[in-house]
């Protein structure tokens, strides 16, 4: 699986913001109200994302963030309210532009991007909408998958340091930003996991440069 598309992105944090908690089931109708699309077309996406592991839906109740979905909900989220920040505080963008091109860029700017960003900002408290911004040590914590547990299942975030090597192993064995893996195995060299259902064995410090977040699903 690639790195999720902006429409999958839009859609997951449509969820997270229209119901937060994530305690109950959201109606499709709010959905379809929030964008503006039709129930089937609403519905269509909302199959893709339960297909990804994002999404649980229960007919006639509505859809919930899984655990895998929340994580990337939330990390969208905070992206859009830091940019928003720079815009208005740096830039000097009013706020309704400030939030339709924070919505471009928090699609584009990754996590690291946006941690030294708001580090910049001298970590702002909230959005110029006054949302919440959240601590960083609400986010959750990532690591290289070389240190990864046996038996615990990642998100792959993203894939640093960025060279030839790394890039032709991603495109090579679908470690991909987006992509759920478990972790079924290590020996002193070698490290097993099941990606896409099959299992696939790496050297180790190969592993060094792919980075995630730990999940619970794993699917």
């Amino acid at each position: 699986m690639t790195q999720p598309s902006a429409s999958i992105e839009d859609y997951l944090g449509a969820i997270y913001r229209l119901h937060p908690g994530n305690d109950r089931p959201l109606p499709l109708g709010e959905l379809q109200e929030h964008f503006g699309f039709s129930p089937i077309s609403i519905h269509e996406m909302i199959q893709k994302l339960e297909q990804r592991g994002l999404v649980d839906y229960l007919p006639y109740k509505g859809v919930s963030l899984t655990e895998k979905g929340y994580i990337m909900a939330a990390a969208l989220v905070r992206r859009h309210r830091v940019w928003e920040c720079f815009l208005t505080d740096a830039l000097q963008v009013p706020i309704d532009e400030a939030h339709d091109l924070a919505g471009d860029l928090e699609h584009a700017a990754p996590d690291w991007i946006t941690e030294r960003l708001f580090t910049y900002l001298q970590q702002p408290e909230a959005c110029p909408h006054g949302n919440a911004i959240g601590e960083l040590a609400a986010i959750p914590a990532e690591l290289s998958i070389d240190r990864g547990a046996v038996g615990k299942a990642y998100l792959i975030t993203h894939i640093f340091p960025e060279n030839r090597e790394s890039l032709q192993m991603a495109r090579r064995t679908g470690l991909l930003p987006g992509e759920s893996i478990r972790i079924t195995g290590r020996t002193d060299i070698e490290t097993t996991i099941e990606i896409r259902n099959q299992q696939k064995s790496f050297v180790s410090e190969d592993l060094n440069c792919f980075w995630g977040m730990e999940i619970t699903d794993g699917t």
